[in-house]
């Protein structure tokens, strides 16, 4: 567990596909982890209001120096929307690889892997 005078600071956004409702439920209670150990989070489902410029939202989570974490939640449903460039995800694919090629500081993505395929290989 980190201690929370390390993280009082620390500013993570969450990056998922919207797949099932369980795999929501387990983007949620990891929200939920983070924040009960001091971890500020930025999550569309609390932090994207109805009306607001959701391409906005996501280049800002990203590009925000204040946010220091991406945390790419990678499922298969994820790996598919990134890799096709499609929804959300595949707007955020674009922001964030241009962001990544970019900086020589790679260090503020970080997968979080939830599914691997049927050989074991992380999506």
């Amino acid at each position: 567990m980190v201690s929370t005078d390390a993280t009082t600071s620390l500013t993570v956004f969450i990056s998922y596909a919207w797949s099932t409702e369980e795999h929501e439920k387990k983007v949620f209670e990891l929200a939920e982890r983070l924040m009960s150990d001091g971890i500020s989070v930025i999550w569309d489902k609390w932090d994207l209001k109805e009306g607001q410029d959701k391409y906005a939202f996501m280049e800002k989570c990203v590009v925000d120096t204040g946010i220091k974490r991406v945390l790419l939640i990678c499922d298969k449903v994820y790996a598919t929307k990134a890799n096709e460039r499609k929804g959300g995800v595949g707007d955020e694919t674009t922001i964030i690889s241009s962001e990544v090629y970019g900086k020589a500081a790679q260090e503020k993505f970080i997968p979080v892997i939830f599914e691997k395929d049927d050989k074991g290989e992380a999506y």
